[in-house]
């Protein structure tokens, strides 16, 4: 094979061809160059090089007629990202290879004997023991770590409203000095569950989008504007939740799990409605826990709510789409983001192919 470096191309170009190959079980180079308007010589330079280092693999397309068969790519799973949820006591590590597919899960009994900080300690150092027993070090990636809050690089620190635990923990010192990940990131899980969700939207670089998470016990969301996640100035933008929606009350309290859909649909089109007026999105994507057995009938309900209560029109609703996802959308959006680092660190610091 020619000796090729992908420093010699641009990164962005990598980048949407990985994402072209990673889109698909497998893909052929052509598919490739129509999606990503790049040449078809540059495509195949892309992927001999991530071929040669292993990033992608190839098989032969199968035809039933006389011709040259052309490989096709996909992403190899031998790689895979070690993502930790520690958005409740309930902490777990998740094994995900770069197609994106579970391998293994562990779950931690949480000690109630035990501090929080302490717990936390003792669940680092069993994930250690958990991947250096069951899996390759050297085809983990790196480590993403699921937290409750917003998380601050420049302290350390992860700011929880709703406990205190979390005050005096250097969650990423801990990560770092326990597991020694290559790489390494921390996020909100409805920031990485965003991410997640942004990801099969093919024009979601050009566009206003926002991601509403409806749960059981609260309401947070993320905004992102042309791919990337608005944050705000005290990095809590997107908390939809802490709306006011009538005097004294919150959206988080006013949609209930007690209420009926109805109700919880007018409540929710209600901050909708004002949110379309300050933000102008193009899509809503609306991830509802409380109706996870049906949740295209709840955002009909609040699509048809938007027209007849608001007076609002097809033209100026913005697209109303459920979520769901075969495990949390937060592990498969930190995994999305650990790949690129990884697919960055390769063309900037890796090996010359």
């Amino acid at each position: 094979m020619e000796n090729i470096s992908l420093r010699s191309i641009k990164l962005e170009s990598i980048k949407s061809i990985f994402r072209s190959i990673s889109s698909a079980d497998s893909i052929s180079r052509a598919t490739v160059s129509e999606e990503t308007g790049l040449s078809l010589m540059t495509v195949g330079k892309v992927a001999d090089a991530l071929l040669t280092l292993r990033v992608i693999t190839q098989v032969k397309e199968t035809k039933s007629s006389a011709g040259r068969r052309a490989g096709l790519l996909s992403v190899n799973p031998d790689n895979y990202a070690f993502i930790l949820d520690l958005t409740s006591h309930r902490f777990t590590a998740t094994v995900i290879n770069m197609r994106l597919d579970v391998v293994e899960k562990y779950k931690y009994s949480y000690r109630p004997d035990a501090s929080f900080a302490d717990n936390l300690s003792i669940f680092l150092g069993e994930c250690r023991i958990f991947l250096s027993r069951n899996f390759r070090l050297d085809k983990c990636i790196g480590c993403g770590v699921s937290v409750p809050g917003p998380y601050f690089e420049e302290t350390d620190h992860v700011r929880c409203d709703t406990s205190d635990e979390w005050r005096d923990i250097a969650v990423g010192k801990m990560v770092r000095e326990t597991l020694h990940p290559s790489l390494f990131c921390i996020d909100a899980s409805y920031n990485a569950a965003a991410m997640s969700n942004i990801s099969g939207i093919p024009d979601a670089r050009e566009k206003m989008i926002l991601y509403w998470f409806i749960g059981d016990d609260g309401i947070c969301g993320t905004i992102v504007s042309r791919g990337e996640i608005v944050r705000g100035a005290h990095n809590a933008a997107g908390n939809f939740g802490q709306m006011i929606v009538a005097r004294g009350v919150t959206l988080s309290e006013a949609i209930k799990p007690s209420a009926t859909m109805q109700a919880n649909a007018f409540e929710l089109a209600k901050a909708i409605h004002n949110v379309m007026h300050a933000v102008d999105p193009d899509r809503i994507i609306l991830e509802c826990e409380m109706y996870r057995n049906d949740p295209d009938e709840f955002v009909d309900m609040v699509r048809s709510t938007l027209s007849e209560n608001f007076a609002h029109t097809s033209e100026t609703v913005p697209e109303l789409t459920s979520s769901a996802c075969k495990y949390r959308h937060s592990h498969r959006g930190l995994t999305i983001r650990l790949r690129e680092m990884w697919l960055t660190d390769l063309v900037l610091n890796g090996p010359t192919v």
